[in-house]
């Protein structure tokens, strides 16, 4: 797969950054995505997608071994399998139910190596529809169409989960 990711960069430095973070970020990459897809067909179609995304937005990423790097890939990889899964049971059953995704974020787990351990606490309090929105905008720059792009949704309805994640944040924060 490093082959085909490496035929969408051009330089030599996004070659060398790109090959760094799939080394780094491969076999999380294939774990996150198997604990929402079961058929390895679809992790590995998922993943691909994930890891073109991720190459799309390669400016975004100023460090490779870095906790915000690890949270963009994961959610990137989770969102993608998401709308692999959901697409799948759209075209098979005709209705699609998620509800067990809807828990923390997959990154704010205990990770010895996180710095800032207090700020994925405090993500683990919101639905991560809406935590993964504010760790893309705050974290890692996005602008909201961006965000509407990774998640499949409207650019206002990213602009809603925005809102409804701020509102989930202060109330975390005020506890």
């Amino acid at each position: 797969m490093l082959f085909l990711l490496m035929d969408m960069v051009e330089t030599p430095e996004e070659k060398r950054k790109t090959e760094a973070l799939f080394n780094k970020y491969e076999r999380l990459s294939y774990y996150v995505a198997a604990k929402i897809l079961t058929n390895q067909q679809d992790i590995e179609d998922a993943v691909m997608d994930a890891w073109i995304k991720i190459i799309q937005n390669l400016d975004k990423i100023s460090e490779i071994s870095c906790p915000q790097t690890k949270s963009f890939v994961v959610i990137i990889v989770e969102r993608t399998a998401i709308n692999h899964l959901k697409w799948k049971k759209r075209h098979q059953s005709g209705e699609v139910a998620i509800e067990e995704y809807d828990g923390a974020p997959f990154f704010a787990s205990a990770d010895s190596e996180l710095e800032d351990v207090e700020v994925y606490e405090i993500f683990r309090g919101i639905p991560k529809t809406y935590s993964e929105v504010l760790i893309l905008y705050y974290m890692h720059d996005y602008s909201l169409k961006e965000i509407a792009d990774v998640f499949g949704i409207s650019e206002e309805a990213a602009k809603k989960r925005l809102q409804r994640g701020r509102d989930e944040l202060k109330k975390v924060v005020e506890l």
